[in-house]
Parts: C-alpha cells; sequence; structure tokens
C-alpha cells in the first residue's frame, strides 16, 4: 500500500496525469479484497494490482477513460461475466489526478519567496531559475524544482530552460532582482521561442515596462506575442509588499487558468495599438 502513495506523490511531483483504482466492496471469491489499489497511466500502464486477469485490464482501459473526462466513477463488476471462474462480485471505484499546471519563476528573491508556497498551496508545481546560490536554499523552496544559472545571457537561458524542459503549457512569471540587467533579457529569450506560454508575466513600474517592450518592438519582437505578457505582472489590488504582490500574480495566474477576466492596465501609452 505504501508504494502506491509513494508512487502516487512523485507522479504528481512531476506532474503526470493518473487514477488510483481502489476496490470498495468484495462479495464472494475475488482475487483482491476491499483496500486493494492500482494506480493506471495515461498510456495505460499499471503500477500496483487489483488481482490480474480480465477485471484488472478491465479496470486499465475505464481508468484511461476517466483521465478524459476527469470525473470519479463507481463500477460494479460480476467476475463470472468476465470469465474468471471465482465467481465473486466487486465494486470498483476510480478517482482520476490530472497533471499539475507548473509556474516557471525566473528570480528568487522576496516575491518568489512568498509566491512558491502559495502556489503551491493551490495545485501549482513550481521551478524556479535563479542565479544566487544562497536564494535556493530557502526553507519555503523545498517542494519547488530549482535551477542555479550562471546567469541571464542566450547560452545561460539556453541551458536553464533546456534543464528544465520549458513548454508551451507552462505559466511563466519574471521577477529577477534586476529589471533593466535581467527581466528584459530573459523577456527577450522567451518571446523568442516558438510558442506562446499559457500565462507570461513580468514585473516592473509601467513606465519601465513600456521601455523595455519599446526596446523589444524596435529589436524586431513580434508585437502579438509581447502583447500577451501581463505586464506589470498581478492583478491591481493597491498592495506593495512582496506577500501582497505575489497574491496579485497568483490570482491573476488562477484567472487565466480558468478562463476568467485576469486583464490588467497594460501600456496605457497605447504602444501595441500604434
Amino acid at each position: 500500500m505504501d508504494t502506491i502513495y509513494e508512487s502516487a506523490l512523485k507522479l504528481g511531483r512531476a506532474g503526470k496525469p493518473f487514477v488510483i483504482v481502489t476496490i470498495t466492496a468484495s462479495d464472494g471469491s475475488t482475487p483482491r479484497k476491499i483496500g486493494a489499489k492500482m494506480i493506471v497511466l495515461e498510456n495505460g500502464d499499471i503500477i500496483g494490482t487489483i488481482g490480474g486477469g480480465p477485471l484488472e485490464h478491465k479496470c486499465a482501459a475505464i481508468a484511461v477513460e476517466t483521465l478524459g473526462d476527469q470525473k470519479c466513477r463507481k463500477v460494479g463488476f460480476e467476475l463470472s461475466e468476465l470469465a474468471l471462474t471465482c465467481g465473486g462480485s466487486v465494486e470498483v471505484f476510480f478517482e482520476p489526478h490530472p497533471s499539475r499546471d507548473r509556474a516557471v519563476i525566473f528570480g528568487g528573491g522576496h516575491i518568489a519567496y512568498q509566491l512558491v508556497p502559495l502556489l503551491n498551496s493551490i495545485g501549482f508545481r513550481t521551478a524556479i531559475v535563479e542565479d544566487r546560490s544562497e536564494y535556493l536554499q530557502r526553507d519555503r523552496y523545498a517542494d519547488c524544482e530549482k535551477i542555479l544559472t550562471p546567469g541571464y545571457g542566450i547560452e545561460e537561458l539556453e541551458k536553464s530552460c533546456s534543464e528544465i524542459d520549458l513548454k508551451d503549457s507552462d505559466y511563466v512569471v519574471i521577477i529577477t532582482r534586476g529589471h533593466e540587467l535581467s527581466d528584459g533579457k530573459v523577456l527577450d529569450y522567451l518571446i523568442g521561442l516558438p510558442f506562446n506560454f499559457k500565462y507570461a508575466g513580468m514585473i516592473g513600474s509601467k513606465n519601465k515596462v513600456f521601455e523595455c517592450m519599446k526596446g523589444l518592438v524596435d529589436k524586431g519582437c513580434p508585437k502579438d506575442k509581447l502583447a500577451r505578457v501581463f505586464a506589470p505582472v498581478g492583478l491591481d489590488i493597491g498592495g506593495e509588499t512582496p506577500a501582497e504582490i505575489a497574491v496579485s500574480i497568483a490570482a491573476q495566474m488562477l484567472a487565466v487558468k480558468y478562463s476568467k477576466d485576469g486583464k490588467h492596465v497594460k501600456d496605457k501609452k497605447g504602444y501595441f495599438n500604434n
């Protein structure tokens, strides 16, 4: 039983979807009794067993279907109908666990220190890219994937993003220690990737953001991709402490995740409307 829970924990941390299949009722002669569990992965692979044979094969197929609609279900089986000679009956519960969205945060300073545990608590996986090793030792980053980069140049970012396997399904937050020195460089690199992220946000005052965006457009960065970036990052809730900014960022990410508004005032000077 411990192996099942340990495997579920590892799969969840890795962001892989799975279904826990549990026998919840058993009558007569059956291969396994109440409480027997197995895990079924997206490709149909199995960890553990609820008895093997036709019952397990049928349950694995149902589990894969369950990942599609993300709804728990309970199914009863007469084992004689599955050509099992034991002849009893079982009831099986299917509990889907979808893949967790990942937030990749560039910068491990004060805001990240507040943001990471908040995102972990609302179902995100988290990863941090930071160039100061001491900042990756903080206790609140215990459940966070950590990537130490020597800097935010193109080569360093290529290596770091390859190591972290950055994908279009990620939520990206740029909150490094220097807007001019590194935030703009990170955004420049990310905008150049051949896909759009689910969410991308960059910290900075409106004036700094405007100057950064203008410089990137002048370099040839496409306006449509830049216009997708939430900058200044976070909903305008009026707060200014690291914890308050973290709340505003998390709220905006959830608004995007659940297809709510999530909008903010971008570029009052109308640069992207030219």
